[in-house]
């Protein structure tokens, strides 16, 4: 069976002795649910050394929940790999002809979590390294939005449980919401549009309430005005950004993290330009959020 080391005391372990593409062709109950059991204990887990086709890293994902691409049709910079539409790329690299091959580039990925913008946000990240800088290669971090919620003060999370908050996406990532983008006028406030999740929701494995951060950080919260949204969405980002107690380190070559969106949030490194990245991507499907105040 294969072992777990922690990597910090606030999320992240490493997974050794374990053959992913063995896995993905066996989907072996026991050891699928082992490592679910290290997921929900870790959000974060590291594969080094894993040798998966696109075939395998499909199934592999697949075992552990309903695929969903994040397929970006209105951005042109996204590709997804020939004749596997559920993995993204995710890359700085363009071809020959000067169209990028993937979705991404080499500036500085800020705090966020992947696919909230939908009704049933994203569950679980897989990224499995393809191609890396050779000089200075950046780091992808990971925090914990449990241990976030835990250092509020009381009286601002007595407040935000009360809250939902509307995950809208700048661009027509959602089909579900494209008729009513597409109705709106040009240059028009689109932060209405989208799916209601509750500002803090419940772990239902540990028990311990979360944040649960749009990604749009000027983000709209029910039954507050414009102003009084912003000014609760800058005073929690000021909180995230004050957070130290994160684990990060470089996705390698042969290398598979896979996360959970549900409570955390990541960030990637600025690179050099010049320098190839790639990676490939695959997420599952989650549930909406179950209210923290719901269930307290």
């Amino acid at each position: 069976m294969f072992t777990i080391t922690k990597l910090s005391s606030a999320i992240g372990a490493d997974v050794a002795n374990v053959d992913l593409r063995r896995l993905a062709e066996s989907k072996d109950a026991a050891v699928v649910a082992a490592l679910r059991e290290a997921l929900e204990a870790h959000l974060v887990l590291r594969f080094r050394g894993q040798h998966l086709s696109p075939s395998d890293f499909v199934r592999l994902a697949s075992a552990f929940g309903h695929t969903k691409t994040l397929k970006r049709a209105a951005a042109p910079s996204s590709a997804h790999l020939a004749g596997h539409p559920e993995i993204k790329v995710v890359s700085n690299v363009a071809n020959d002809d000067g169209r990028p091959i993937g979705d991404g580039g080499a500036s500085e990925n800020y705090w966020h979590t992947d696919g909230t913008y939908l009704p049933q946000p994203v569950k679980l990240t897989f990224l499995y390294g393809r191609e890396s800088p050779k000089t200075n290669p950046p780091k992808t971090f990971f925090m914990n939005l449990s241990d976030v919620h835990d250092r509020l003060p009381h009286c601002l999370t007595s407040y935000l449980s009360r809250l939902s908050c509307i995950h809208y996406s700048p661009y027509n990532f959602a089909p579900e919401y494209a008729e009513q983008i597409a109705a709106l006028p040009e240059g028009a406030d689109r932060r209405h549009i989208g799916p209601s999740f509750p500002l803090v929701r419940l772990n239902p494995y540990s028990g311990r309430p979360s944040l649960y951060l749009p990604r749009q950080r000027q983000c709209l919260i029910e039954g507050l005005t414009r102003a009084e949204s912003e000014k609760i969405s800058d005073l929690l980002w000021t909180y995230v950004e004050a957070y130290n107690d994160t684990w990060g380190d470089v996705i390698g070559v042969d290398d598979l993290f896979v996360f959970d969106n549900s409570y955390t949030l990541h960030r990637r490194e600025a690179f050099d330009s010049r320098e190839r990245r790639v990676l490939w991507h695959i997420t599952t499907q989650g549930e909406p959020p179950i209210p923290y105040a719901s269930a307290s």
